[in-house]
């Protein structure tokens, strides 16, 4: 049974971030009594030779002694439920003694928690432990993934937004203004179709891109910074195309900003997956490419044509609302599906 009035522990693999960054909180603060977070790692901390060498063994190293603190929190700020997000350097043992003092236990990540770069020892030792894990990633609940682990409860949730950060800007800034825009990090197939279509002719500015480009294309116009809070919304609001690449490392066939885009009324134009089709209907709410000649078409046609792409924009807007591609419902349904019985479940597509 759900308690009357639910008090929750998120766990935050990070540094300390302000509010606004910290996906699911604002959710978890309206469904819920009382909220705390704490996070992985204290202010300031520096990955150091061992961290990195325990990295590379699947050893992740908890410098901060998570473990620890997040059993002293247990005990004084007494939760019913405790949020890990990635805890990647969270002990089997640390879940045990959690679900122990009758506090239930999930697991929630963005991630690609099969893939090597994400996983740990210690996530593949406490898996099986938790009450409930959540993944984003709809592979992850092939049974020679995430159950080969031992998890006895495992739930598939899409993307979402949160309606306070990523909203439609009435009046975004001048210098925001572009024609075709990208925001997110390098990765080499991204970085080559950009390249493409600088090459033939198209401007693409670029925000949050971490890999110093020395030898690129004068189209490409790489801004060096990270867009938060109303500026990162306007980027979307303002712009007349939103690219959204996928991320092949940790095999992507959605993105956060496969709704993110689309929740701050940006036109999204993203890589075709089976995924993209199912929360958004092609040349009505999104558009899609499969490779660089359709990408370069695409962004001409629509470079071309404003009221077909206002009128997709607006579609795709009005998707998110009508079909509540929110945190609330997210998390209001990780709190149902955590408090049912516990017993083997195959993914819900939702």
């Amino acid at each position: 049974m759900i308690p009357d009035s639910l008090k929750v522990l998120m766990v935050y693999y990070s540094h300390p971030l302000p509010d606004n960054r910290i996906k699911t909180l604002a959710s978890f603060k309206k469904l819920t009594k009382e909220v705390k977070v704490i996070f992985t790692f204290n202010e300031g901390y520096q990955r150091n030779l061992k961290d990195k060498v325990l990295t590379k063994l699947r050893l992740t190293n908890d410098p901060c002694s998570i473990n620890q603190r997040t059993k002293q929190t247990v005990l004084s700020f007494k939760p019913d439920m405790v949020f890990f997000v990635k805890g990647i350097n969270i002990k089997a043992s640390t879940i045990k003694w959690i679900k122990q003092q009758g506090v239930k236990t999930v697991f929630w990540s963005n991630d690609d928690m099969w893939g090597k770069h994400n996983r740990s020892y210690w996530f593949n030792q406490a898996a099986k432990h938790y009450d409930l894990v959540v993944s984003q990633k709809s592979y992850n609940c092939n049974p020679d993934e995430l159950p080969s682990l031992g998890v006895k409860k495992l739930l598939f949730q899409n993307k979402a937004y949160d309606p306070g950060i990523h909203y439609p800007i009435v009046n975004p800034p001048e210098q925001l203004k572009h024609d075709v825009l990208f925001i997110g990090t390098y990765e080499a197939e991204r970085y080559n179709s950009l390249l493409y279509l600088a090459e033939n002719g198209i401007t693409v500015h670029i925000y949050g891109w971490a890999k110093a480009m020395t030898d690129t294309h004068s189209n490409l116009v790489f801004h060096n910074t990270h867009l938060y809070g109303d500026d990162y919304a306007s980027a979307f609001s303002a712009a007349k195309i939103c690219l959204n690449f996928l991320r092949k490392l940790n095999r992507d066939r959605q993105t956060s900003r496969s709704i993110e885009i689309p929740a701050c009324k940006g036109f999204m134009l993203a890589e075709r997956t089976d995924e993209h089709s199912g929360l958004f209907e092609e040349g009505q709410e999104a558009e899609f490419f499969s490779d660089d000649k359709e990408l370069l078409h695409k962004v001409n046609y629509y470079l071309q044509d404003d009221k077909e792409r206002e009128l997709i924009r607006k579609r795709g807007y009005e998707r998110c609302i009508s079909q509540g591609y929110t945190f609330d419902n997210r998390i209001h349904e990780i709190i149902n599906t955590c408090y049912k019985v516990n017993k083997v479940e195959t993914c819900n597509n939702h």
